[in-house]
């Protein structure tokens, strides 16, 4: 009668005790885990494609978009907005807006490491707003001098600074303290007193400060320099001059030159560049939607989230969107529709066509308050806060599910070790018989 091994015999029966149940809980981790994964996929792309709304629904862009030509480069730019009617302008730069920059000349040798004056004040004010600094409190470093560099630094970080910046600069061997305007315009002239000081060359070479840069208002003509309507600014740009456009002005022309020609109408190409971003974006969307949600068949294997009512919810909620009207007319009118494949397509021919008739109108079906975008923003919100989000719900109680099966596995190991460890006393108890028994049995071999 040959031995046994307990440990293999052991290991077998424990082995088959639980290992039904353990595949069955793999079996099930792998698919909760399987559904984790297939929703991050979808919820990446619908951020995707809610950003992409977000980039077209915002303060300042739309999906139509207007452009502007000009007659002459270099002297005038412009930000057209989709509400912009198309039109033929004439526009002269007089004179473009400057800030305000004054150089005080300190006396030679003078550098950033020069004392100044430990007492009094310094008074510096712009388009009504005034900062008042207390010299004794700008040495910062505390080495008993108060130095230019320290004045500098005092006056930018100042919190009641009206819009100067400070600065050192070198010229010809020697420093210059500059104050300059951060706005253009004559209201943002710059004015500084100090007072003080027990020091009157230090005062007055501020009161006798030279201007290295005036400061003036931008000046245009609509039309011809001279007859046409005079337009003054601190800024250089003008906003709403002409409806939906702001321009701005970056070079003066010459009295007597030709008034800049401004054709101001449809940009196709920007406008197709946007529609572009929403289409892909969606199409994306959809086609990770499809991929996990698949039903299957012998060729083709079964999608994690085949037959899941929240995404297919969610698919149904964005496409209806798609099929409502807006702005008294339906998206198909003017070349917005979904194929029978599910997938957003456009008719170019018919955007244009209804963009060229009415782009304000065309831009109220997409831009408008509670039109396409607000309706797909308010749409996809509840699916993706991170804090309570739909998405967020559904891996989280996924994950749950698959914790409870992690116990589950952990009770079936701890199943295990007790099963081995009674079939191995047992196998061994038996073994240790069996070893017994042909001992006793070769005593009476003849």
């Amino acid at each position: 009668m040959s031995s046994i091994d307990p440990i293999s015999m052991a290991t077998q029966l424990a082995t088959y005790e639980v290992q039904p149940f353990q595949q069955r809980f793999q079996t099930q981790a792998d698919k909760y885990q399987s559904q984790i994964s297939a929703y991050g996929k979808i919820e990446t792309a619908l951020r995707t494609f809610r950003s992409a709304v977000e980039d077209m629904n915002g303060r300042n862009d739309s999906v139509v978009k207007n452009g502007a030509t000009f007659s002459q480069e270099g002297n005038i730019s412009a930000n057209v907005n989709a509400s912009a009617l198309a039109g033929e302008y004439q526009v002269f730069v007089e004179q473009i807006a400057t800030s305000h920059q004054m150089g005080v000349d300190l006396g030679a040798g003078t550098t950033a490491d020069s004392a100044i004056p430990a007492a009094g004040s310094m008074v510096i004010s712009m388009d009504g707003n005034t900062m008042t600094l207390d010299l004794a409190t700008v040495d910062t470093d505390n080495d008993g001098t108060t130095t230019l560099q320290e004045l500098a630094a005092a006056i930018n970080n100042d919190e009641n600074n009206p819009g100067v910046n400070a600065s050192l600069v070198r010229a010809n061997g020697e420093t210059h303290f500059m104050l300059s305007g951060k706005e253009t315009g004559v209201a943002n002239t710059v004015s500084v007193n100090v007072t003080g000081t027990g020091d009157a060359n230090f005062e007055n070479a501020f009161a006798n400060s030279t201007d290295i840069s005036t400061p003036k208002d931008a000046v245009i003509w609509l039309g011809a320099e001279g007859t046409g309507l005079k337009l003054t600014n601190s800024s250089n740009t003008f906003e709403g001059v002409i409806d939906g456009v702001d321009l701005t002005v970056s070079k003066a022309q010459a009295s007597g030159d030709q008034p800049v020609g401004i054709t101001v109408g449809s940009d196709k190409e920007a406008t197709k560049e946007q529609l572009n971003k929403m289409v892909d974006a969606y199409n994306a969307l959809m086609s990770e939607i499809d991929k996990y949600t698949k039903v299957g068949s012998k060729d083709e294997k079964r999608g994690p989230l085949a037959g899941d009512g929240t995404i297919r919810s969610l698919e149904n909620q964005i496409s209806s969107i798609f099929r409502q009207s807006y702005n008294g007319q339906s998206l198909y009118s003017v070349g917005v529709s979904i194929d029978r494949t599910g997938k957003l397509a456009i008719d170019n021919d018919k955007f244009e066509a209804a963009q060229a008739s009415d782009p304000a109108a065309l831009n109220e079906m997409f831009n408008g308050t509670d039109q396409l975008f607000d309706s797909l923003e308010a749409t996809v919100k509840p699916y993706l806060s991170f804090s309570d989000g739909v998405f967020t719900s559904r891996k989280d109680s996924l994950q749950q599910s698959i914790s409870r099966i992690d116990d589950k596995m952990s009770n079936l190991e701890r199943k295990y070790q007790m099963s081995y460890d009674r079939y191995l006393a047992q196998f061994t108890q038996m073994n240790q018989l069996m070893t017994q028994m042909q001992q006793t049995s070769g005593l009476f071999a003849i």
